[in-house]
């Protein structure tokens, strides 16, 4: 009877790690031949591991909000600027070629009351053209002295073009906007992206990485200049979760990339 209890037990271990072979093997080829398994994947592992807390540095604080935060309420914000030190604020103003944030307008006019610096960025849609999507932003966006450079939020493969042809034309983009604006853009994205698609091709460009996981840096020992580290902050004013970021420098230094 023991032997048979044995022999039971050893073909339920066999039968373990035969699954968990077989798992790991489905995952490994879903990863190569599928790349929005391993992105999707890589951001669920980040989100696992979150911790709201501000990265252990000498850092300036920030948030970006888009219409997903609903109507917020910018008087509070700036009531409670002594207890939060926002440093800067960031919001979404278009996404695509033909969408224009419902809340950008009156974001953007009450954020600018808060005192600090304001930013404007635009989700790249992979699968239209870089063209529109930047004449787009060109006619929407209507950036001041004293704002943030605008910002590329980049973090989606294309289901109907190459990843060489993907990248010229968020240069494309990247090149409409600087002509128009007189400053190159910031590029947002997050680590595994980065690494992964635009390492090499984006030399020059200031960056902004999302990276919910690593509180010493979020890119290794490449330069960054924004870390996005939480998407589940709590800020006085705003219904919901927010996310969080940082700036890597000084007042001075922020003020620098400002637009003239």
């Amino acid at each position: 009877m023991n032997r048979i209890r044995s022999s039971k037990k050893n073909i339920y271990k066999y039968l373990f790690f035969l699954l968990l072979i077989l798992n790991l093997s489905s995952y490994v080829y879903l990863a190569i031949k599928h790349p929005r398994f391993h992105v999707f994947f890589q951001r669920q592992i980040e989100n696992i591991f979150e911790n709201q807390n501000p990265p252990i540095g000498d850092y300036l604080k920030g948030i970006d909000v888009s219409e997903y935060q609903g109507i917020i309420n910018w008087k509070t914000i700036k009531s409670n600027q002594k207890n939060d030190s926002l440093s800067f604020i960031v919001l979404r103003g278009t996404a695509g070629k033909n969408h224009r944030d419902r809340f950008y307008k009156s974001n953007y006019r009450e954020a600018k009351k808060i005192g600090v610096p304001v930013g404007v960025y635009h989700y790249y849609r992979p699968n239209e053209s870089s063209e529109e999507q930047a004449n787009y932003f060109i006619k929407n966006i209507k950036l001041s002295a004293g704002d943030l450079p605008p910002i590329l939020d980049i973090e989606k493969i294309s289901d109907v073009q190459s990843m060489s042809k993907l990248k010229k034309g968020v240069k494309n983009w990247l090149e409409i906007i600087e002509q128009h604006y007189g400053v190159k853009p910031i590029l947002y994205t997050y680590t595994y992206f980065y690494n992964t698609y635009l390492v090499d091709d984006f030399v020059g460009y200031k960056l902004w990485i999302a990276n919910y996981s690593n509180f010493k840096t979020p890119l290794g020992n490449k330069n960054w200049s924004f870390w996005q580290y939480s998407e589940k902050g709590r800020v006085s004013g705003i219904k919901g979760p927010v996310d969080l970021d940082v700036f890597k420098g000084t007042q001075k230094d922020l003020k620098a990339m400002l637009l003239k």
